[in-house]
């Protein structure tokens, strides 16, 4: 990033505020973030694989589960939520402004305040990382083994935060200018990366901590260098600057000091629930993570493409006192995230046995590993329309620059959800009590910020969004019913005629799966639901070019 490099000419990146010429826009965006997300989660989920391929499910596996956790909280809390989420609505009002001089100040200041708390956090992590292990990974308190080993681990891969933290600000700056390509490719490189550690393990005598230097390898790349070149592309005047009470940079300050202090559980579930699988037998960190990481896809590839699409015409439209046009979106996009994610809740709630088997049960990982996996995926599933809605309902908070609000219900429902976990582990509720745990409490949360945000907006069309909720519940219904029963015959078949695991899992999956999709689609139409036909409608003009 040059201090030289001029800004763009032409107009601000956001002048219509119309919600009704705005959706083509949030629509084109949402397709494009969904498509590269789509990617990274395929790419992740051959990561998840090759390393179960060539890692048995058990101490090493749960070590470098324990070695990403230290980093990652750092992550989750500042670069994959606090910096992209306040800085996108700050960055977007000084160009709806026409103000490119003070958007690339508060870029510069923030820019240069994160990457000295980054460079803190990453000495003090290495510096102290067995303390850490134990401080994250209670269960490790009597194998110093496993502490030497999962400090080792982490002291390979926590210079990587410097990068995601740099980075996470870079993608937002791009996001703000409607920029989503650059950014989305980020995840995939970073997983290419670790997929390159693990195939390159057995070269380098088979250990675990190849892994780790794939991911910090790619951080590098993914996340930071590309990101760079496209920034400074973009015109951005990188000058370091401490003037941390610049009226942009306060503006950050106050949105994201709350963010770190309390609107954690979307983000942080998984550190919180590995920090008492962490008292489980070996392997139930690894089974949990590999669940938890299925559950994302949907989230992923819908929610969080729409969110990240969506925040900054939302903040658009904020910004110009537009409520009216920031309602529409906002309900537009809740009922299309409900739609494609309560079925998939219930999907996953049906096929979590052949879906883990499909892409885990070859090389290392064991049937009993399958099991564990299957049992907290079952779980997990339950709340991915929550989660879904979450990353929508918290970006609109964020849009009219009010962090507060999420983070009195995070704080609330992050205590409770600790809370809640502690109550498993005490009555040996094991992998499924802590899954459940997490989908309550994230069903709580959404209902919470979807309350408190209809009476920030004045109302969120609760009339259309309840017919649709209900039409889609309808639809899920057959969905639920047909892949069921499909399961049930043909797990009674293939008692019968045995088959290789692969063939059995991939059966059940296309014939129980397909058709209970196909149920859904079906009764849909019956419906008459506007979001299955926006959607045909979206393919029919892509097609056309």
């Amino acid at each position: 990033m040059s201090a030289s490099t001029a800004p763009p000419k032409g107009p601000p990146a956001v002048t219509n505020t119309d919600g009704g010429s705005q959706s083509g826009g949030v629509q084109r965006a949402a397709m494009t973030v969904v498509a590269f997300t789509l990617l990274s989660r395929i790419i992740g989920m051959v990561r998840d694989m090759v390393i179960a391929y060539q890692f048995p499910v058990g101490v090493d596996t749960d070590a470098s589960v324990a070695a990403f956790k230290i980093p990652d909280l750092m992550t989750y809390l500042i670069a994959g939520g606090a910096l992209s989420s306040t800085f996108i609505p700050v960055f977007s009002e000084y160009l709806n402004n026409k103000n490119e001089k003070g958007a690339w100040k508060t870029f510069s200041i923030v820019a240069t305040v994160t990457f000295i708390v980054a460079a803190l956090f990453v000495v003090m992590a290495e510096l102290f990382a067995p303390q850490l292990v134990v401080a994250l990974n209670p269960g490790y308190r009597h194998s110093p083994e496993q502490i030497a080993l999962a400090a080792h681990l982490t002291r390979i891969v926590v210079p990587a935060q410097i990068f995601f933290m740099l980075g996470g600000l870079m993608m937002g700056t791009l996001n703000a200018r409607k920029q989503f390509l650059i950014p989305a490719l980020g995840p995939s490189i970073y997983n290419l990366g670790i997929i390159a550690g693990a195939i390159a393990a057995p070269i380098f005598g088979g250990g675990i901590s190849s892994l780790m230097w794939g991911a910090l390898a790619g951080a590098f790349v993914g996340n930071f260098a590309l990101q760079a070149v496209y920034v400074k592309r973009a015109g951005a005047r990188y000058k370091p600057s401490l003037a941390v009470l610049h009226p942009g940079a306060v503006k950050v300050w106050k949105m994201m000091l709350p963010i770190l202090l309390g609107v954690s559980l979307p983000n942080v579930d998984q550190i919180i629930n590995s920090y008492f699988a962490s008292e489980l037998s070996h392997g139930a960190q690894t089974s949990m993570q590999f669940a938890n990481r299925i559950m994302l896809i949907p989230i992923g590839i819908f929610a969080q493409a729409m969110g990240i699409a969506i925040l900054p015409t939302m903040s658009a439209q904020a910004a110009a006192g537009n409520r009216k046009a920031l309602r529409a979106t906002l309900n537009n996009a809740l009922r299309t995230i409900l739609f494609l994610t309560v079925p998939a809740s219930a999907l996953f709630c049906v096929l979590s046995v052949p879906v883990v088997m499909l892409l885990f049960q070859h090389g290392k990982f064991d049937v009993s590993a399958t099991e564990v996996t299957a049992t907290a995926l079952r779980y997990y599933s339950i709340g991915i329309f929550a989660w879904s809605a979450q990353a929508v309902l918290t970006r609109a908070f964020y849009s009219i620059q009010d962090s507060r609000t999420p983070v009195i219900s995070g704080t609330i429902n992050t205590l409770v959800f600790i809370a809640l976990n502690w109550m498993v582990i005490q009555f040996h509720g094991g992998v499924a009590g802590l899954a459940l745990a997490t989908s309550f409490v994230a069903t709580v949360h959404m209902i919470v910020l979807l309350i408190v945000l209809s009476q920030r907006l004045h109302g969120l069309g609760r009339r259309e969004l309840i017919l649709s909720v209900s039409r889609t519940l309808a639809a899920t219904a057959a969905l639920l019913v047909t892949a069921w029963g499909l399961r049930m015959a043909l797990d009674g078949l293939f008692t019968i005629v045995l088959v290789p695991t692969t063939v059995y899992s991939a059966t059940v999956l296309a014939v129980a799966g397909g058709a209970g999709l196909a149920a859904f689609i079906v009764v849909a139409q019956l419906l008459k639901m506007p979001e299955l036909q926006a959607g045909i409608d979206m393919v029919k003009r892509r097609k056309r070019g």
